[in-house]
């Protein structure tokens, strides 16, 4: 008896040697709950470099489990979502209602892709729409582009809804809505005309300091 079971144990374990493993993929939150933002708007400073009289809005949007100390530094883990150059019409100075898509077009309800700026080749910025995944295990913190995709804004009386449906540069979804009242607008309409683009050059707000080569992009 004993002669047929070790031939059966070392069968067995060849048979589990050979299993195929499915590699492992960290899971990231793909329809989060946003509950603190702001908005700036940009108006028309940056007209001459689109080639658009459209106004421009960003937005930036994050989840509870972030939040800033005295010195105007981030701290926890969660989603920070930021979305610049968000065209509207030239009359417009807050989100209008509607659907706005991620395009390359300057027309009103476009929001630009992300993608990285190159200057002569070199990466200059991260620019356009994209979402921070900044985790507990900082290993797994990372950047993504937000490449296609819509955004719905609704409003009812001061309260005003950002309903997301993305996807991001890894072909992943990303859901999820920012419900505030009373959204916090900065003025950045009247910032000197003569600084480079947006694309270019846009910087966070000094609460929110981040290293962008600290959030990678992973496959």
């Amino acid at each position: 008896m004993k002669n047929v079971l070790i031939p059966a144990f070392l069968l067995l374990l060849t048979l589990l040697s050979c299993e195929k493993k499915e590699p492992f993929v960290y899971e990231y939150e793909t329809s989060p709950q946003y509950t603190w933002g702001f908005a700036d708007f940009w108006g028309s400073a940056f007209s001459s470099k689109y080639d658009t009289n459209n106004n421009m809005l960003s937005l930036y949007a994050l989840t509870d489990s972030l939040w800033k100390d005295d010195e105007g530094l981030l701290h926890g883990f969660g989603q920070y979502l930021l979305l610049n150059d968000i065209f509207v019409n030239d009359n417009d100075t807050l989100f209008p209602e509607g659907v706005y898509h991620v395009s390359n077009s300057t027309d009103a309800f476009s929001i630009a892709p992300g993608e990285e700026y190159k200057v002569d080749d070199e990466k200059y910025d991260d620019i356009g729409a994209r979402i921070y995944f900044i985790e507990q295990n900082e290993s797994y913190s990372v950047r993504k582009f937000i490449v296609d995709g819509s955004m719905t804004v609704t409003r009812i009386n001061e309260y005003t809804r950002f309903e997301f449906d993305f996807m991001l540069d890894d072909e992943t979804e990303l859901k999820g809505n920012y419900v505030q009242k009373d959204l916090i607008y900065y003025d950045e309409s009247q910032i000197n005309q003569g600084v480079a683009s947006q694309r270019a050059s846009r910087l966070l707000k000094p609460m929110y300091v981040f290293s962008p080569e600290k959030f990678k992009t992973r496959p």
